[in-house]
């Protein structure tokens, strides 16, 4: 026996009855949810550059010089992303880049942005820095040292 559904039905099925008879005459349930999430973010810097910025999405990280007067060289510096523990994304910032006062610099992931530094620079090893629910983007010297922290935490409620 085959079921014939009128325009306004099958609109009424699609868009959130609890439960409707489909074109094959069964009975179809559909079950409507909300999922919330909370997200903490967590900074810290040692000195004027502190990572201002990261996309949720993974696309971008802003780096900023906090500093009104004092340029800030960080060519060679790296910026390293650690996701849930497992992979780390590496990005370091071409030699001799200078940061100047009161400024910041945007860090694009590959395939989502064009190159216009000292505003921009593309990262051309990955097309995202990567997502999750324990993000760790720490900002280090050209000498190893720890310059910059963002912690990203995000859990279902």
């Amino acid at each position: 026996m085959e079921v014939q559904l009128s325009e306004a039905e099958k609109v009424f099925i699609i868009h959130g009855a609890q439960e409707g008879l489909r074109a094959d005459g069964q009975t179809m349930r559909v079950m409507k949810g909300e999922a919330a999430s909370r997200t903490s973010f967590q900074r810290s810097a040692k000195g004027n550059v502190s990572i201002q910025e990261t996309s949720t999405d993974g696309t971008f990280i802003i780096i900023q010089n906090t500093h009104r007067a004092k340029e800030e060289l960080i060519g060679e510096w790296k910026l390293k992303r650690k996701i849930d523990g497992k992979k780390e994304i590496i990005y370091t910032f071409p030699h001799n880049f200078i940061l100047k006062p009161g400024k910041s610099v945007k860090i694009v992931a590959r395939g989502h942005g064009i190159s216009s530094p000292p505003e921009q620079l593309i990262f051309d090893g990955e097309e995202s820095f990567g997502l999750g629910s324990n993000v760790h983007t720490i900002l280090y010297s050209r000498n190893g040292e720890e310059r910059a922290t963002l912690i990203q935490r995000s859990s279902q409620a």
